[in-house]
């Protein structure tokens, strides 16, 4: 009977889990032709579609020198303002991922081989609240743990 007590809350925790728990990473690949071409998917190999990107330029990153979105195949291209040499800055923001890229330009144009990513974010599932239903399981979970360990005593 004990175990039963103990195991029911930690089973009813294990199927209570939401799939979205189950956490993706973005990726972005890129290419430069006659504009720097992005491309960002999951690692579920879902496309980031209708992604936001805003691209901050060395001189001013309080607002954003362009502000676009991804296209049906989480694609989207810009040619930086080589008369504004520095790090350019691109963050791909989808449904709480987020990917920030550095985008070095010289006079010459980008440095197409010193591009970096400076790092990712995933608040997607930290930002959603808690269902009361979640928070019945851990109760259960957590009453049940203290029921087995007071009769033990």
């Amino acid at each position: 009977m004990k175990k039963l007590i103990f195991a029911l809350p930690v089973l009813f925790g294990v199927l209570g889990i939401p799939s979205q728990s189950l956490a993706h990473t973005m990726f972005t690949n890129y290419l430069l032709n006659d504009k720097l071409e992005f491309q960002t998917t999951y690692s579920t190999d879902e496309v980031a579609e209708n992604a936001e990107v805003y691209v901050y330029a060395p001189n001013n990153f309080d607002e954003p020198w362009l502000e676009s979105r991804t296209d049906e195949e989480g694609r989207f291209s810009f040619l930086p303002d080589s008369s504004i040499p520095g790090d350019w800055e691109v963050q791909i923001i989808d449904e709480g991922h987020g990917e920030v890229i550095i985008v070095p330009v010289t006079e010459d144009g980008v440095d197409y081989e010193n591009i970096s990513y400076e790092f990712k974010q995933d608040l997607h599932y930290s930002s959603t609240p808690m269902s009361p239903l979640h928070s019945l399981l851990i109760t259960a979970g957590v009453a049940g743990l203290w029921f087995t360990v007071l009769r033990k005593s």
